[in-house]
């Protein structure tokens, strides 16, 4: 139950640093100190990442607002099947609704509930 939360923790915790760092690269709140901005686009481009956690489930998220099987996901993450429902199990903790229609998943950019 504890790892649980904190699993859902983490992913919420991430995606709400992602969002902020995006948003802030886009309205160019660094402008004034380029290390800062070169430090905030490192961390990005870290946390989107296939070798974090976090950048697997955004990678999930995205091809799930296509539809894709879990074979598919496989083979975009390069991890095993059990690694994809863990991943899944995650998204669903941090509320992120999932739809399972024949054997694709999808969701919704927005699903959070």
């Amino acid at each position: 139950m504890a790892k649980t939360v904190k699993n859902r923790a983490d992913f919420m915790e991430n995606f709400a640093a992602h969002a902020a760092l995006r948003h802030a690269l886009k309205q160019k709140f660094f402008a004034k100190d380029a290390q800062l901005k070169r430090a905030a686009e490192r961390l990005v481009v870290e946390l989107e990442g296939d070798r974090t956690t976090f950048g697997r489930q955004l990678n999930m998220l995205k091809l799930m607002s296509k539809g894709v099987t879990v074979p598919e996901m496989q083979k975009n993450l390069r991890c095993s099947r059990r690694t994809v429902f863990r991943y899944l199990n995650y998204l669903e903790e941090a509320g992120v609704v999932i739809e399972l229609t024949g054997q694709q998943y999808k969701t919704k950019s927005a699903s959070f509930k």
